[in-house]
């Protein structure tokens, strides 16, 4: 089975990417579906977040993202705190998931992994492909949410160089430009991937 990452910066398109990939009839594992599924039905897992970052987390007996995110991207070392309780279990469903498609008989498979580089994701994908925006285009993006400009700032800062990120892709998707540009972009790469599995 082929596995290729998808990751980039916030904001940058990675979704979009990967919507286009699904209605092209690809297998896609969402590494922030597992954490919000994490967050809003895994019972252990939020009373760690809650003992980690205090009862003002929950709203509802639910975790407030936007709480959350507020505080962790304020300090790298809460950052660091909630990727310890976070991912160890979302690297494991993700491995399990793609454990099934392979046992299915599917031979390609996208895994978008925001925080790719970040973390240090210890799998070796066969490709890794960086959904690149400029920072103007990122922050206009971010403008139209619920994001306040320092929190803006803030996630933009927590984030690799995109210098660093486009030195480490197998290919550079830059979704700077209209998403009829996208689409053609993702078009090709998925077409050049399936020439491959054929080869």
């Amino acid at each position: 089975m082929m596995v290729v990452v998808i990751t980039g910066g916030i904001a940058s398109g990675k979704s979009s990417v990967v919507q286009i990939l699904a209605e092209l009839g690809a297998a896609v594992i969402d590494a922030d579906k597992v954490v919000h599924g994490l967050l809003e039905r895994g019972r252990r897992v939020k009373e760690r977040v809650a003992e980690a970052f205090g009862k003002g987390v929950l709203r509802g007996g639910k975790i407030d993202r936007k709480a959350l995110g507020e505080i962790v991207f304020s300090s790298k070392e809460k950052r660091i705190l909630l990727e310890k309780v976070l991912h160890p279990q979302v690297k494991r469903i993700i491995a399990r998931k793609i454990r099934r498609l392979e046992k299915s008989g599917i031979p390609l498979v996208f895994v978008e992994v925001p925080l790719y580089f970040e973390v240090n994701w210890p799998s070796n994908p066969d490709e890794v492909w960086v959904i690149y925006a400029s920072p103007d285009a990122q922050k206009a993006r971010l403008k139209g949410t619920h994001i306040s400009d320092r929190d803006i700032d803030n996630r933009l800062k927590a984030q690799l160089p995109w210098e660093i990120k486009l030195a480490r892709a197998t290919l550079v998707i830059d979704n700077s430009g209209p998403p009829d540009a996208l689409k053609d972009q993702v078009l090709r790469a998925y077409g050049a991937l399936l020439k491959k599995l054929d080869g």
